[in-house]
């Protein structure tokens, strides 16, 4: 019989209702055909060691420049054509201009010329202009601290839309969208919100809208083509019944929402009479089993982020606090998990794509940038486990079955140490065993034949696969050679 390959991570809290996995594997489909496959998840090689001990808070490009933000600095910098050296263009040091560095994530929006980038821990903005042609001249660059117009503003979320800079603003009594003169970057302009001072976490623009993001509720406002005070009003009748407190968690797809809501379930919207919920129970069952997110920077530590590479469009959600990374592949509506090593860690943490295409990776721990390459097996020299795990087989009759060999469709010969290993439960996942492990062949032994043989009898079976190569993995089939027993 053929067993089918899993399409998701589903891994139910009855483990063996469902234990099926996707770990550093992504589900892929054939064009025009019910066929899928599984492939390796894209491994990170090292693009530039930026020097520093502290991990990056938020990057950005402003054209060609590369503007990141640590607790300790906020600089730009440059990587040259002809040599490929990354060459610093000015900094800052918070310390020394007196600012409060920030603990925690930064967000940051760019018009083209300037990058507006709000610090969370002081909760003001601060501004990085590029001024001029000579953009590798240091002195065409300013990087400075906005003055806010209220003494008693605190500003808790920014976007940019349509030439504004916009920021959630909190003032005693009142919520409020701040925003620029088209082009300017002084919070000059105010409207008011519907939404409760205390219920105001973040803003999100698709570029067309601003949606207003509160713990229970999203107001949506837009551009009137007005001026001053009157550029933005409410879109009639758009108004959302559910909020978000993880403000770093919402990443916008052309005009879609995603985000991890106030309630513990994952959404993506894209208008306002009804909201997707793209979580499934299993994986709500599998974030609540990590634990509790208490604090506003532990929630500040949910970060979600859209990118695109080879044909797939990605939401990637990371739980700093517990070190879980989950990723949303929007093009398949397939669920994975993402670690570096054995169980560890994700090493990546904020992805960006370069002018040229390149897909840039901030380091979790380090001020280190990777490339995110399909080409690229490991992260950073770490081997990534990957592995998937079958539906449970169940004999409906409550049979014994008896399992003679699993045979798996995989592209071989690709590595010299590739690896593919077997195991299985009997208790529908509580607790392997019986590990049996196969070469993938030499490099051109293209014809290999992986068969697993002798692999005994149960009630219940669930076989789960890993990989252990510094090479592709593909996964084209699987097929089991089983029968009933008659008691």
């Amino acid at each position: 019989m053929n067993l089918q390959l899993p399409q998701q991570t589903y891994q139910s809290r009855s483990k063996p209702f469902s234990s099926e996995r996707l770990l550093n594997m992504l589900f892929e489909k054939a064009p025009g055909s019910s066929a899928y496959m599984l492939i390796g998840t894209p491994g990170l090689k090292e693009y530039y060691d930026l020097g520093g001990n502290q991990p990056i808070l938020g990057m950005i490009y402003l054209r060609d420049f590369l503007v990141y933000v640590t607790t300790d600095i906020i600089r730009v910098v440059y990587k040259r054509p002809d040599t490929g050296d990354v060459v610093e263009v000015v900094s800052k040091y918070w310390a020394t201009e007196g600012w409060t560095q920030p603990t925690a994530p930064v967000q940051m929006v760019c018009n083209g010329d300037t990058v507006m980038m709000l610090n969370p821990d002081n909760k003001k903005l601060y501004f990085v202009d590029l001024f001029g042609e000579n953009s590798l001249d240091p002195t065409s660059w300013n990087i400075a601290s906005v003055i806010t117009p209220n003494s008693d503003a605190q500003y808790t979320s920014i976007a940019y839309i349509t030439g504004v800079f916009v920021s959630a603003c909190q003032i005693t009594g009142n919520s409020y969208i701040q925003y620029t003169e088209v082009l300017g970057h002084e919070m000059v302009y105010s409207f008011q919100l519907d939404t409760e001072l205390t219920n105001l976490s973040a803003l999100a623009s698709n570029m067309r809208e601003l949606w207003c993001f509160g713990a229970n509720s999203i107001e949506v406002v837009a551009p009137t083509g007005e001026a001053d005070n009157d550029f933005f009003a409410h879109v009639p009748g758009a108004y959302v019944n559910q909020g978000c407190v993880f403000k770093n968690s919402i990443a916008t797809h052309e005009t879609v929402f995603y985000f991890y809501a106030t309630n513990g379930m994952i959404y993506a919207a894209d208008n306002y009479s009804s909201l997707k919920e793209i979580s499934t129970p299993a994986l709500l069952d599998m974030i609540r089993s990590w634990g509790t997110l208490d604090t506003q920077k532990e929630r500040d530590g949910v970060i979600g982020q859209i990118f695109t590479q080879n044909g797939h469009t990605f939401y990637l959600l990371k739980f700093k606090k517990f070190g879980k990374t989950l990723q949303y592949d929007i093009t398949t509506s397939s669920w994975v998990e993402r670690e570096t090593g054995d169980g560890g860690e994700w090493e990546g943490e904020y992805v960006i794509r370069r002018p040229n295409g390149e897909m840039l990776v901030s380091s979790g721990t380090t001020d280190k940038l990777y490339t995110m390459d399909p080409l690229v097996y490991t992260d950073n020299g770490v081997p990534i486990c990957r592995e998937f795990v079958f539906e449970t087989i169940k004999s409906e009759a409550k049979r014994r079955m008896f399992f003679y060999n699993l045979t798996l469709d995989v592209d071989v010969g690709l590595g010299p140490n590739d690896r593919v290993m077997l195991s299985w439960s009997d208790d529908g996942g509580y607790t392997w065993c019986g590990q049996r492990m196969l070469h993938l062949g030499d490099i051109g032994e293209y014809r290999k034949k992986l068969q697993f043989r002798r692999l005994g009898s149960s009630t219940l079976r669930t076989y789960r696969v890993r990989f252990s190569t510094a090479s592709m993995v593909n996964v084209l089939s699987a097929a089991m050679d089983a029968e009933e027993g008659l008691v």
